[in-house]
């Protein structure tokens, strides 16, 4: 059996400096310390994390973009402080989030590889983990620097996916898609609106589904309020799985809080625990009813 613990959407954020507000940064720290959307994520809540994760004992651990706000220097510094032991305790892989590619400047020197390249991987999109026998990561960077924050996975990066996800190296291996954007809702439609979602997710979703018989699960993020669903068509099935934030601010009126997941592979079955973080305990526990059971 393998276990594979799934974090994603930390969102550590640290204000910038002044000489790192660049105008796309000076709408999203307007955005966090204006308009309050700062309130959403709790530093508590992100430092209980990687001790909750690390207690599930995961054999690998996946995260799947946005560990911080805006991809300033402090921030990859307090999401490491924070971080990096949990990081270090099994084998980790991370992709980039949107807001780690929301400037032109971070798009360019792809600062996340440059601090995080032992966990990124290198090298050309789509990357191809091979952290145990019978089981591979497909690893996506669906992420650009656009006004809108939409994403795109450019033409040369989707014909590589679908020339690896035809080769060999994948012969009885369970394969894991790991991708930023979601492709499908929490109702299994495409995902919108256009300003926040991916902008060629039909061609995405065309290639995944060719191969759908060697793919065990996609695992996303960037939608903050978990859900699993599937993508489909007349011929084949895939599991689309999303733990929600792991950062989120605990808002009992909304009965919104953070979240990961815990992947127990075994044969052909992939089974599910979602934890869910509770202000009463300051810590993670597993979701009452079993996961995704809340609906949130």
């Amino acid at each position: 059996m393998i276990r594979i613990a799934h974090i994603t959407d930390v969102h550590v954020f640290s204000p910038p400096r002044p000489w790192e507000l660049t105008p796309k940064r000076l709408l999203g720290t307007v955005n966090l310390y204006v308009f309050g959307r700062r309130a959403h994520f709790c530093r508590t809540v992100q430092k209980a994390l990687p001790g909750a994760v690390a207690r599930t004992n995961p054999d690998f651990l996946i995260c799947t973009g946005d560990l911080t706000a805006q991809a300033t220097t402090r921030e990859f510094e307090d999401f490491l402080d924070i971080f990096s032991p949990l990081l270090h305790q099994q084998p980790s892989f991370l992709i980039p989030g949107n807001h780690h590619t929301s400037t032109v400047a971070a798009q360019r020197d792809k600062p996340i590889e440059d601090r995080f390249c032992r966990w990124t991987g290198e090298g050309l999109w789509p990357r191809l983990h091979l952290p145990a026998d019978g089981l591979a990561l497909v690893a996506i960077d669906s992420c650009r620097a656009h006004p809108l924050s939409s994403g795109l996975v450019d033409p040369d990066q989707l014909k590589r996916l679908d020339e690896l996800l035809a080769s060999d190296v994948l012969e009885n291996r369970k394969v894991l898609i790991l991708l930023h954007y979601p492709l499908r809702d929490r109702h299994g439609e495409p995902y919108g609106p256009a300003t926040r979602s991916l902008s060629n997710a039909a061609a995405v979703e065309s290639v995944l589904l060719r191969h759908a018989h060697r793919i065990t699960a996609i695992l996303h993020g960037h939608e903050h309020h978990g859900f699993q669903t599937t993508l489909q068509n007349q011929e084949s099935s895939i599991r689309i799985l999303n733990p929600g934030a792991g950062g989120y601010a605990h808002l009992p009126k909304r009965d919104r809080t953070a979240h990961f997941n815990l992947y127990e592979i075994e044969g052909e079955n992939l089974s599910i625990q979602r934890f869910r973080y509770s202000s009463e305990q300051q810590d993670f526990e597993p979701e009452p009813g079993g996961a995704y059971a809340t609906g949130r």
